[in-house]
């Protein structure tokens, strides 16, 4: 929906009347940059759920902490999912890309040390904007 104002502008002559157009938003962000594919794991008992998000933003950092024993690299993540229901939970195993269905037996050897490009989901923090949920953070 587009509005229109009619008015003087600042810095142009008073009898001059231009028109604006202004454009209401769905909400206060801009998706963009969740452009990228990733893959989220959920094991409920034996039950591992796969499901492929194609609208998601992915970054990884790396930071070095120095301290009196010495330095020592720490690996952290950001994912965030366009939704409108929680689809991360603490603990699920996310993937960039497209990954393959995974079996219960093979969970435990499911890793980031042995599959680049995996994390382990630490916290998730659904965001929310007039009362509706619009995406999730999760990280690591």
């Amino acid at each position: 929906r587009t509005v229109q104002m009619c008015g003087p502008l600042p810095g142009h002559l008073s009898g001059v009347r231009e028109v604006l157009n202004i454009r209401r938003r769905k909400g206060p962000l801009d998706y963009r940059l969740c452009n990228q594919t990733v893959t989220v794991y959920h094991k409920e008992g034996d039950k591992i759920t796969r499901t492929v998000y194609n609208d998601a933003f992915m970054d990884f950092k790396k930071t070095e902490n120095v301290g009196k024993t010495g330095s020592k690299e720490v690996n952290s993540f950001l994912l965030v999912i366009p939704c409108s229901e929680v689809c991360v939970h603490p603990e699920d195993k996310v993937l960039l890309g497209t990954g393959e269905e995974i079996t219960a037996a093979r969970w435990p050897s499911f890793i980031p040390v042995k599959v680049p490009g995996l994390v382990v989901v630490k916290y998730v923090d659904p965001k929310y904007w007039n009362g509706k949920l619009i995406h999730v953070e999760a990280g690591g």
